[in-house]
């Protein structure tokens, strides 16, 4: 995979210059993926209610993943604890979701980027700031790991876009790297967009370890704070275009 255009819409420089705010032109651009995006979770539901899962999914088990072992992964393990236990237990998900659907795919994203963005991609959500999309207050504490850990501008660069463009519609594995799957588990744990693409046994596991006890209604209340404090933003379009009702339905909920 190469670099993102780190300022195109939902990349962390772009979330910097605009504070997360949609042009018009950017909502009408957000709007079309989603509409785009319907057929996509009609299939999938219908997927996981006939247990048709992909061919490539079959012999995928949450135990063949393991995290990376580097003080990186570990000081971003330190970090996820810092939030709530409906976040942290989010990110962890959204991690084990999102690399499963990676090698389902066939794509590479960096193995840390992906992890470290995953735990901390909502970092920020607890607290609304006007004017401040919350994926910028989640990508500081990252970029605070990146630091601590020793490494380099590339890698700040790289986890920050990979959490700034998570929640943006129009995303591809090509352009968006490691970003496009944080946004895909992120995806999947709370509204259940691509479930058919996973064994229920591979989700099973997961949720035995990181339990989804109160996640919907955590979630259903941060998104409706930023939507309203921030009513140009992704969140609040999202909300606008009935993704709570996703929530409130997703199939994980129910087994």
């Amino acid at each position: 995979m190469t670099a993102p255009d780190y300022a195109r819409l939902g990349g962390i420089e772009w979330a910097r210059r605009t504070g997360g705010r949609l042009s018009r032109s950017e909502r009408r651009t957000l709007l079309a993926a989603i509409v785009r995006g319907q057929a996509d979770y009609i299939a999938t539901r219908w997927r996981r209610a006939t247990r048709r899962v992909p061919a490539g999914a079959r012999g995928l088990v949450f135990a063949d993943f393991q995290p990376p072992d580097s003080r990186f992964a570990g000081l971003a393990e330190e970090a996820a604890e810092e939030q709530s236990v409906h976040v942290k237990g989010h990110g962890y998900r959204t991690w084990a979701f999102g690399a499963a659907l990676a090698v389902l795919d066939g794509e590479e994203p960096d193995p840390e980027v992906l992890y470290v963005a995953s735990l901390l991609h909502d970092y920020g959500v607890a607290e609304v700031v006007p004017g401040e999309d919350f994926v910028l207050r989640s990508a500081i504490r990252a970029e605070r790991c990146v630091a601590d850990a020793g490494l380099g501008e590339a890698i700040a660069l790289a986890t920050a876009d990979a959490i700034s463009v998570h929640s943006t519609a129009d995303v591809t594995p090509e352009k968006d790297g490691p970003g496009f799957y944080v946004g895909a588990g992120a995806g999947l744990d709370l509204a259940g967009l691509r479930c058919g693409d996973l064994p229920r046994s591979y989700f099973t596991d997961v949720q035995a370890m990181h339990p989804r006890d109160g996640v919907t209604r955590a979630f259903v209340d941060h998104i409706a704070a930023e939507g309203r404090t921030n009513p140009d933003g992704r969140f609040a379009q999202l909300r606008r275009c009935g993704f709570n009702l996703l929530l409130r339905a997703n199939p994980l909920d129910r087994g």
